[in-house]
């Protein structure tokens, strides 16, 4: 967008539960996984076309009305965190901002620039990421654009949300929304599983200036890449398995370019632990349940991607055997091979972090009854090297979210061997009706 897309915010208010939290629930305590887990704010933004047959008012209405009845289920959201070990449910609410903007939301969906959706959110991102000193667990804006379009931005504490328990909450609000027949109730069991503990190792967090791009690889790409990557060891990789491996064989890349020189590389996979716990958790289980696989790759070696898709291989089938167990006995959710453990700690190797939501229906969760959203992000503007993964809204082909150094980003964006398989940040319109927008 040639000029700068203007946010104007109209009211700002807290919602509380419908209705009050019972007084046995009022201490929540946190897991394990809870209190490794920084209290930032993650955020996600849905984008809608507009409705015609529903107005501005009635939107910010319904949308309301369903968060404080939804609230009443997921309470913790509407408390704050007390310490290390628990959430204070106090029924003091979630945020809830509304917001004009002045411009059009394709001229957005043109090409999609995540600076843009800073004033997208309900607070200052880069002076307030934290959810410390008696601040909101949720913080939502929704904002308005001139063509009737729709932003709706969600922003958890980290503390106890991670992507599925986001999923399950959303699932839940929309279904609300739509007076829908199907209750979507949370479970809060993780405590039970994955019990606190004084000694817990946090998630390493290293804010810094970052710069974010987006590249979509369509069906056709992906399947000539699995081809490519594909090898006697790993005859079948997936999807996830060949991009990943793509993005951190570039990102290395670019490292090795801009520094004149290689470095050891660790490449931390989050996997979902709900259904490999002991006992299992259930899939409506709200909290943090995720752990990290390690993949190591040498400053020594040139890699293919056949070697790279098999390193990662070779986690996971580690992780299965104990991985869990080990972590939960260390108290943390990622270990750092004792090889590299040094230059971890001096910050010497390049550390890069992959998250992915791939065939999680988040696009069919998040309709409050005026239709699916046509597009969503989840925009980071605090720590580099971090990689999402996601579905593009048609489902025909793969979204990923690189966000590294501007430096090392100057040098990743141009390399030919991405750019055979992706397209940089191209036009959401493309896959969209734009009859609204």
């Amino acid at each position: 967008m040639e000029r700068a897309l203007e946010v104007l915010v109209r009211a700002r208010e807290s919602i509380k539960p419908a209705y009050p939290t019972p007084e046995h629930l009022r201490n929540f305590k946190l897991s394990l996984m809870d209190q490794i887990n920084f209290p930032v704010y993650v955020s996600t933004i849905f984008l809608y076309k507009a409705d015609g047959n529903v107005k501005a008012d009635q939107i910010s209405q319904r949308l309301k009305s369903s968060l404080s009845k939804t609230l009443t289920k997921f309470y913790p959201l509407a408390g704050r965190v007390k310490d290390d070990f628990s959430i204070e449910c106090n029924d003091e609410g979630a945020e809830y901002v509304e917001a004009f903007a002045n411009g059009f939301l394709f001229e957005y969906l043109q090409k999609p620039d995540q600076n843009l959706l800073r004033d997208f959110h309900p607070f200052n991102y880069a002076e307030s990421p934290v959810a410390s000193n008696g601040g909101p667990m949720m913080r939502i804006q929704a904002t308005f654009f001139k063509c009737g379009g729709l932003a709706i931005t969600v922003c958890t504490c980290h503390k106890l949300i991670d992507g599925v328990s986001l999923g399950i909450f959303v699932n839940s609000w929309t279904t609300t929304a739509r007076a829908g027949n199907k209750e979507v109730v949370p479970r809060f069991v993780a405590s039970t599983i994955f019990p606190a503990s004084e000694s817990f190792v946090p998630l390493p967090l290293h804010i810094s200036p970052v710069q974010a791009n987006r590249f979509v690889f369509d069906t056709k790409k992906i399947d000539r890449l699995r081809a490519e990557v594909s090898s006697a060891s790993v005859p079948r990789p997936s999807r996830v398995e060949a991009l990943t491996a793509l993005i951190w064989k570039c990102a290395r890349a670019a490292s090795r370019s801009n520094l004149g020189y290689s470095r050891p590389s660790l490449s931390a996979y989050a996997i979902n632990v709900r259904a490999v716990a002991e006992p299992p958790l259930p899939d409506n289980s709200v909290g943090n349940s995720v752990a990290y696989l390690m993949a190591q790759a040498s400053e020594k070696e040139i890699e293919t991607l056949q070697d790279l898709v098999c390193s990662l291989r070779k986690a996971k089938a580690e992780f299965r055997r104990n991985g869990l167990k080990t972590l939960l006995e260390n108290k943390s959710i990622f270990d750092i091979p004792e090889s590299i453990k040094d230059k971890f700690e001096k910050d010497e190797i390049d550390f890069y972090t992959f998250s992915s939501i791939v065939n999680f229906p988040y696009y069919e969760a998040a309709d409050f009854g005026w239709g699916k959203p046509v597009h969503l992000t989840f925009p980071n503007y605090l720590v580099s090297n971090l990689i999402m993964l996601m579905d593009t809204n048609d489902g025909k082909g793969i979204e990923v979210l690189v966000t590294l150094s501007p430096e090392d980003m100057a040098f990743f964006e141009r390399d030919q061997e991405l750019l055979a398989f992706a397209t940089t940040n191209p036009s959401v319109l493309g896959y969209t009706n734009t009859s609204k927008l």
